[in-house]
């Protein structure tokens, strides 16, 4: 039996960001993963995520910035338009007070770089493929018995393990989802021209395609989240027919593009827990919320989470109160669901109002997009967010 601090389930991103945002603290940490460690094996770019200047500067503040920006593909503009229409909008950094918008990060790379610096604190503990068989709590601690028969005793236990959080199932603790009737399409592809370090999305009729930006100038990943049955129809579709589709959805904007690895396809699905805090156990990132990825700001919204939790934290060992204070708990809960409450808002009313067919809406997106265009006052409301330097930020985030 371990007496801990903190446990942590989970060693995605956001769990192993927040130990290495906790370990300086002193405190006896340990993360439980069920799937592998990360390894130094060579980079797919297969499931890719888009990282903001905030994200970059929490992760700068951790020492792992540099090593993932030389693994990830920085973009400076960002081009976003709707099919058969002249709604068009575009954002382009500035240097250089604002020398990139954004960086296509591989999803594996990120973790292996923050384990690697995880790696130098002796006082956090890794267990990778281990299952937790009982996860109980009382008023003073949560017990978390794993099928190894390690029992870990802790005063705090965060759920940072995704959108099928085991952890809050256990918990209870009650959801609202929904299903977005979508699936999203992943692959990684060649292009005929080079990507220019742009970050391009178009609006379909049945849904929207991204096409990020990779290290190499000619190669992207593509994000292409589709109505249910059209989906399916582009999944069997062998290569080359998939190939074309592709290339006039882009309509060509890369001319000709090319599958240069398998297609994944993922159900899309909003989750929103609305309780993030029951007694000592609290949920971070996905296992908290789950939104569309059209604005590509999953990722960004979980590390801000467990940002603002560590600060939390940190701030109750500095004023000599218990790190998992319910008022502290609550105040993380209450914080955090107004920052996720206003995303799933928006991207819900970004799906919402460019799946409606009706001409008359399709005219009124592109005069509205060629307003946001021109007012230069909205732009900057636009990109503050696309940036993620709007909202009740963090400390660690902020400039």
């Amino acid at each position: 039996m371990q007496n801990l601090d903190i446990t942590i389930v989970g060693g995605g991103s956001a769990g192993l960001t927040l130990a290495l945002l906790l370990a300086p603290l002193g405190l006896q940490i340990a993360v439980v993963e069920q799937g592998a460690a990360p390894t130094s094996a060579e980079l797919t770019y297969q499931r890719v995520s888009a990282l903001n200047p905030a994200s970059m500067r929490l992760l700068s503040h951790l020492g792992v910035a540099d090593p993932i920006m030389a693994q990830a593909a920085a973009y400076s503009s960002m081009a976003v338009w709707e099919a058969d229409s002249f709604g068009r909008i575009e954002f382009s950094a500035e240097p250089p007070q604002l020398p990139q918008l954004g960086w296509i990060c591989d999803n594996e790379g990120i973790r292996q770089q923050l384990y690697q610096q995880l790696q130098t604190h002796n006082n956090v503990q890794c267990f990778f493929q281990a299952k937790i068989s009982q996860l109980a709590q009382t008023e003073r601690e949560v017990l978390v018995q794993l099928a190894s028969g390690d029992i870990l005793l802790s005063q705090l236990l965060v759920g940072a393990d995704g959108g099928n959080s085991f952890v809050r199932q256990q918990q209870q603790l009650p959801l609202t989802h929904w299903d977005y009737q979508q699936q999203a399409i992943v692959a990684r592809i060649h292009c005929q021209e080079p990507h220019q370090g742009v970050a391009r999305q178009v609006f379909l009729p049945t849904g929207p395609l991204a096409l990020l930006p990779l290290p190499d100038a000619q190669q992207c990943s593509i994000v292409w989240s589709a109505d249910t049955a059209r989906a399916e129809q582009l999944l069997a579709l062998d290569n080359n027919a998939f190939n074309q589709a592709l290339s006039a959805a882009s309509q060509s904007v890369l001319g000709c593009l090319t599958l240069t690895s398998e297609r994944h396809a993922f159900p899309l699905t909003m989750r929103y827990a609305s309780e993030w805090v029951r007694g000592r156990v609290v949920l971070v990132a996905d296992a908290a919320h789950s939104i569309h990825p059209l604005a590509g700001q999953g990722m960004n919204l979980g590390l801000m989470d467990v940002a603002a939790l560590a600060q939390i934290i940190e701030k109750q060992l500095q004023s000599g109160k218990a790190l998992a204070e319910p008022r502290a708990l609550l105040a993380y809960q209450r914080w955090r669901k107004a920052e996720a409450q206003s995303m799933i808002a928006t991207m819900e009313a970004f799906k919402r109002g460019f799946s409606n067919k009706q001409p008359a809406l399709k005219l009124l997106r592109g005069v509205g997009l060629l307003l946001a265009d021109k007012l230069p006052g909205l732009k900057q409301k636009l990109m503050a967010a696309a940036l993620g330097n709007s909202g009740d930020l963090p400390d660690i985030a902020k400039y």
